[in-house]
């Protein structure tokens, strides 16, 4: 069955200033965020950790250095691998209101060859996502600069922002170049096709050997593979798609806690408690209630369904 996930919409004059509509902040990602889209252009970068970028139909796996832009109306939310805290996903967020983004632009235009700006106008005119990968060591000094720089409010803070973020931009469309020049390694092209197979069957997943086959990879090698694309093990994974898809399912429905494990594949209720508890840091009850900002009852440890 498939579950059609809940998208909330923001607007960036909940987070711009009256005379700048740029924001930048640094946030610990959770399973608490419910996923959404934005009428403004979002630079986001993993700063530390690894975890999921669920980003329209897709979900990416994602280590620190990657470095994505996410154009107006695309549906996006971050997780991180679990829900402990001794290994979050920290990402950097600097969002644009796209009547900046067009001065940009247009100011860019008037000192620069066409050759030069087209880089800016081909993300500018983007309505797909954009990953570059990691690696990218020029996006992690500029985020810090630009994070810092956000936070000092100091003379001159508007030009040195604009600075930053259009750095950021370049190195987006460098990674765009290079990719048109097929510089993606064939492994990771393999790892994606993984992926999907394992997200079209998550009610029955896939023993990994049937997956490794359908790649064309040895058991031994996809697995070397997988756990360096993914940051998880095969199994680990599989768990925490099946577990996400459950927390949608909580947010979005009232079906029973038992009846959305087993949607899922989970057939022992008490198994599901537990795994879904290691991985969110709540119960499946604990979660529900918090996602609709229902008040929990102190010292609470339902049973599961």
């Amino acid at each position: 069955m498939t579950i059609r996930r809940p998208v909330y919409a923001l607007r960036g004059q909940s987070f711009f200033g009256r005379d700048f509509p740029v924001f930048v902040n640094r946030a610990s990602e959770t399973f608490d965020l419910v996923e959404h889209s934005h009428d403004f252009a979002e630079i986001a970068y993993v700063a530390e950790g690894k975890g999921f970028h669920y980003i329209g139909d897709r979900v990416i796996p994602v280590r620190k250095g990657d470095l994505f832009y996410i154009p107006v109306g695309m549906s996006h939310v971050f997780r991180p691998s679990d829900g402990s805290a001794k290994s979050p996903l920290i990402v950097h967020n600097c969002i644009i209101g796209l009547e900046l983004f067009d001065r940009i632009v247009a100011s860019h235009s008037l000192l620069l060859p066409e050759e030069e700006t087209g880089a800016l106008v081909s993300i500018r005119n983007r309505t797909e996502w954009l990953r570059a990968e990691e690696g990218t060591s020029d996006a992690r000094h500029v985020m810090e600069r630009l994070y810092a720089e956000y936070a000092a409010k100091r003379e001159g803070r508007a030009l040195m922002i604009v600075t930053y973020v259009v750095q950021l931009l370049l190195v987006l469309a460098r990674s765009v170049r290079d990719a048109d020049r097929g510089q993606f390694a064939d492994a990771d092209v393999r790892m994606e096709r993984a992926i999907r197979l394992i997200a079209s069957r998550l009610d029955d997943p896939p023993p990994v050997s049937e997956v490794a086959a359908a790649v064309n990879i040895g058991p031994r090698h996809f697995h070397r593979l997988f756990k360096r694309s993914t940051g998880q093990t095969y199994t680990d994974y599989v768990h925490s798609r099946q577990i996400e898809a459950c927390c949608e399912q909580l947010r979005a429905t009232d079906r029973k806690v038992y009846e959305i494990a087993e949607s899922v594949g989970y057939k022992d209720p008490k198994y599901f408690h537990v795994l879904f508890k290691r991985k969110t840091g709540l119960s499946p009850r604990e979660y529900r209630k918090r996602s609709r900002g229902v008040p929990e009852t102190e010292g609470e440890e339902p049973a599961p369904d």
